[in-house]
């Protein structure tokens, strides 16, 4: 293939299967190609970018697909080196192979693309145990490491421990796993256990603009008094999956920060479940806080991509507050927590004390 054909093709982001121990060197190669290029005036600049390793395991061939696409809206904000990793080790025949592409992004007026490589490796059998060694050579050895996981990393003892090891950051999504309520203790202590890597959970991510709403209610100060009187919480998730989580990590994000004990927590919060089926009734549909002279309700705003909350009390404007949802796709959620600069020192005691409450509350009604 001229060498023309071989740029367009890898910027094109068509994926290019090479040898498992030659990819650095035929990457190494692509780029020289693309730096020469740079001569001819009638063709577009292709320049390289990275500021981070980007690790992502997947165990199905659509995870790959999800995370191929997800990585190409990435890498228009925060360009790194992708390395999209998929186990199968139910498969009989034992094969590692590789392949390589580009997700390019316009800039400078459109006169040349700014491209971040993706690394695509694929083990089944016997060879998924050599996934682990094979990432390690592939590693921008003075750039931090983040560490996609998609499924549940607690099921996999053999590879999970290898991979983290090298992770500055673990982004993974716990309302995907199955029973994810009966893994948050466990979760809880691996956090604790690997303290040089900052663990975040899409599902905490997707609790922000909630958290945030929440805490807007309390910014006067006839509001805030009544925070060490809260004596009822009322949850109501919808029927989608979890709801339930979501519910839970909501809670101990309230009990942690008002420094209940999770049974102090279990007397006063109450989940409640909607049969809906509709996408629109997925995780929280509504939090009521109530003292004995105040209300706190939030709730989604039914046929709009909006939520209301409104604060019932004496002496305070009762004028509901109307916020628009935040995008909650993966690559937005990702995006999200690429861009926090500092460990969420939250997150850590809202798990615990999820975990917690996870046998202290009676299932969803």
């Amino acid at each position: 293939m001229p060498d023309s054909a071989r740029i367009e093709t890898f910027a094109a982001g068509k994926e290019t299967a090479v040898d498992v121990a030659e990819i650095e060197r035929q990457l190494h190669a692509l780029w020289e190609l693309a730096a020469e290029s740079h001569e001819d005036s009638s063709q577009r600049q292709i320049t390289r970018a990275c500021l981070f390793n980007f690790i992502v395991f997947c165990e199905t061939d659509a995870d790959v697909a999800h995370a191929t696409e997800t990585i190409s809206l990435l890498t228009s904000r925060h360009p790194c080196r992708a390395i999209v990793l998929l186990a199968r080790a139910d498969e009989p025949h034992a094969e590692l192979t590789a392949s390589i592409s580009a997700h390019c992004h316009l800039a400078g007026g459109g006169r040349k693309q700014v491209c971040c490589e993706q690394i695509s490796i694929r083990a089944s059998g016997e060879r998924t145990g050599q996934l682990a060694s094979a990432v390690l050579p592939l590693l921008e050895s003075d750039l931090p490491t983040v560490l996609w996981w998609q499924g549940n990393f607690m099921a996999r003892p053999t590879s999970f421990p290898r991979l983290i090891a090298v992770a500055d950051r673990l982004i993974y999504d716990t309302s995907t796993w199955e029973s994810p309520e009966l893994f948050l203790g466990a979760l809880s202590r691996v956090a604790v256990d690997q303290p040089r890597c900052r663990f975040a959970d899409l599902s905490w991510t997707r609790l922000e603009f909630w958290r945030k709403l929440t805490a807007e209610c309390f910014d006067e100060s006839p509001c805030r008094s009544m925070l060490n009187r809260i004596r009822s919480v009322e949850i109501a998730v919808g029927s989608q999956p979890g709801g339930r989580l979501r519910a839970l990590l909501y809670g101990g994000w309230l009990g942690a920060q008002l420094r209940w004990t999770p049974q102090d927590a279990a007397t006063k919060i109450r989940v409640s479940g909607r049969k809906e089926t509709d996408a629109a009734t997925a995780g929280l549909l509504s939090v009521e806080l109530k003292t004995d002279e105040a209300t706190v309700d939030i709730r989604k705003n039914c046929g709009e991509l909006t939520a209301s909350a409104q604060v019932t009390m004496a002496r305070v404007c009762g004028l509901p507050r109307k916020r628009a949802f935040w995008p909650t796709d993966d690559a937005s959620l990702l995006s999200q927590e690429l861009d926090r600069s500092a460990p969420d020192a939250v997150y850590p005691w809202a798990l615990a004390m999820a975990a917690a409450l996870v046998t202290l509350l009676p299932e969803t009604s």
